[in-house]
């Protein structure tokens, strides 16, 4: 995704299906759910490390 707004958008449609997925059903719904509303805490949490590493910690890991 490129540009300033693709990931924003991405996290607040993930977000908000989550919350619809919650009030609609069960079952599947649920997980649809928790996978909604997880998938942008992932992200912040996986940001907020990368942020935290030092630059020599980070190029010594492997993708």
């Amino acid at each position: 995704m490129n540009g300033t707004w693709g990931w924003p958008l991405l996290l607040a449609a993930l977000s908000l299906g989550g919350l619809a997925a919650g009030i609609l059903g069960d079952g599947v719904w649920d997980w649809l759910c928790w996978v909604g509303l997880a998938a942008p805490l992932v992200v912040v949490v996986r940001r907020m490390r990368a942020q935290w590493q030092g630059p020599d910690e980070r190029s010594n890991q492997n993708p």
